[in-house]
């Protein structure tokens, strides 16, 4: 899928490139004129050197023309992606997640997947990066896993509303930690386009597109 983002932003360099280029070539046609009207009768311009600076003017149109191309293919992109985007209204999405929402003191239920079994550790931190509770689920079995917090931290304190991030880490075999993406689906209600972003809807909550990882007719 094409980064709607990083076409956006080729859309806006393209066109300050563009406006550049018929600045110089208004820049260069003044230039050529006054070197005409201003050239010693005795001594006109050579032959080689009006050629040449015409050549200079043929390559700028050429750049020219060549931006405009790809101004009109990047517009044409982006109104492409946009459809495709709200075609996806009324199908289910599966979207990469790592927030967990408290709600009257209790918090949501979370789904990760398993390639094979795991020695799993949860993280969970505040909104502003410091750990709040870190859960030891060992041994999991491979396949769809449900992550329920209790919503305490590690004093056994009940946590505010709010929301807060979390990390599935899987122990591997040299001690390190490997991050597991935890998921949620639903059905995609609404499609939102703000500037050149994309975002989806899903269980009421907003999505980047790019954070999709499966979509289900």
């Amino acid at each position: 899928m094409m980064n709607v983002n990083a076409t956006s932003n080729l859309f806006s360099q393209v066109s300050e490139r563009t406006t550049k280029k018929d600045m110089d070539k208004e820049a260069f046609l003044r230039l050529l004129i006054t070197q005409l009207k201003n050239q010693d009768p005795l001594e006109p311009m050579k032959d080689r050197d009006f050629i040449a600076q015409m050549s200079q003017l043929s390559s700028l149109e050429q750049i020219m023309n060549m931006s405009k191309s790809v101004q009109q293919f990047v517009e044409t992109a982006a109104q492409l992606y946009r459809t495709q985007a709200v075609s996806m209204i009324g199908k289910t999405a599966v979207v990469k997640t790592n927030t967990i929402q408290v709600s009257n003191g209790v918090p949501e239920t979370k789904v990760f997947k398993l390639d094979e079994p795991a020695n799993i550790i949860i993280r969970i931190f505040d909104g502003n990066g410091k750990l709040v509770k870190e859960q030891k689920l060992g041994n999991v079995d491979a396949g769809m896993q449900l992550f329920a917090w209790d919503g305490k931290d590690e004093n056994g304190t009940k946590v505010r509303d709010g929301k807060y991030t979390f990390k599935v880490l899987k122990v591997t075999g040299n001690g390190d930690y490997e991050e597991i993406p935890s998921v949620e689906s639903g059905v995609v209600s609404g499609v939102q386009f703000d500037g050149s972003k994309i975002n989806i809807v899903v269980n009421s909550k907003v999505y980047e597109i790019s954070e999709i990882s499966e979509i289900y007719a």
